[in-house]
């Protein structure tokens, strides 16, 4: 802009209301007769308030002596709630799951026959009822005058119990 034109300028830009300085003698009296007429704002504050307001709040939030507490977990509940969590975890384990081997004589271990006679200290007279008539039929032995005390006494000396066991 050239400083030529502001020199030139004939108008302010600022425009009045029609018929402002007609009416604006009655608008500032009517806010003034307003202003005497209304002398109290409309808000009270009680007397003394602000200095007990603070012991009125800790009233208020302070727990009450007389109030019970109900606890949502008893150890009763939990006890009921543990017994059906096991007894379904049982019954889960013994009717779902029917794929359990059935324990033969070829399924068992050989070392533990072994440790069982071993640990039970079976005598002669023992050992021989575990077989039955039919068992000792198959057994093929040489008669060569040996009595069978003789013979039995030898096995359980010089055998050792996986030879028995296995044979």
């Amino acid at each position: 802009m050239s400083t030529n034109k502001l020199h030139n300028i004939k108008d302010t830009g600022f425009k009045v209301p029609k018929d402002y300085f007609a009416s604006i003698e009655d608008t500032i009296l009517s806010e003034i007769k307003l202003q005497e007429s209304v002398s109290k704002t409309g808000y009270k504050v009680p007397e003394n308030y602000f200095s007990t307001l603070e012991d009125k709040i800790i009233k208020a939030v302070e727990p009450k002596k007389d109030t019970k507490v109900i606890k949502l977990i008893t150890w009763r509940k939990a006890s009921y709630i543990a017994a059906v969590a096991a007894s379904l975890i049982l019954f889960i384990n013994i009717f779902v799951n029917n794929t359990k081997e059935t324990i033969t004589i070829e399924t068992v271990d050989t070392a533990s026959i072994e440790n069982y006679f071993i640990d039970e200290d079976l005598e002669a007279t023992e050992f021989a009822s575990l077989f039955t008539d039919e068992d000792l039929m198959d057994v093929k032995l040489i008669h060569d005058g040996y009595s069978s005390e003789i013979i039995e006494n030898y096995v359980f000396d010089n055998l050792e119990i996986e030879d028995i066991i296995t044979k």
